[in-house]
């Protein structure tokens, strides 16, 4: 089995920990909530930052050649996503949630994948 380094996990985790808070927020809180918590610019902020944590993960968790690019545009997507949050007081823990998986997928998107 290929043993992944500990830089990698994070990121891995970071991501997955992200797309839960960001897919199960916009799912329950954010649709039960409506208003600004559903307007289309935070909405898709927020389902975009959680396909993007999930596919970083899944393609880390490959291996993929493609996982640094990935990560790169994870963290532009978090780092977008926390800002739609940041003006809802109801939704600061979302936002560290993103800029947390933002700085981890940051690290990975400087880093050269395992051969």
């Amino acid at each position: 089995m290929h043993m992944m380094s500990r830089e990698m996990q994070a990121c891995i985790d970071a991501c997955l920990s992200c797309y839960q808070m960001c897919f199960g927020m916009a799912m329950t809180h954010c649709l039960e909530k409506g208003g600004d918590h559903v307007k289309p610019k935070h909405f898709r902020a927020m389902m975009a930052c959680a396909d993007i944590c999930r596919d970083s993960a899944h393609m880390m968790l490959m291996n993929a050649p493609q996982a640094q690019a990935i990560c790169k545009v994870c963290a532009e997507a978090c780092e977008a996503c926390a800002k739609e949050c940041d003006p809802l007081p109801d939704m600061k823990d979302c936002a560290a949630e993103c800029r947390r998986c933002a700085e981890e997928c940051r690290k990975m998107a400087g880093q050269k994948m395992a051969a």
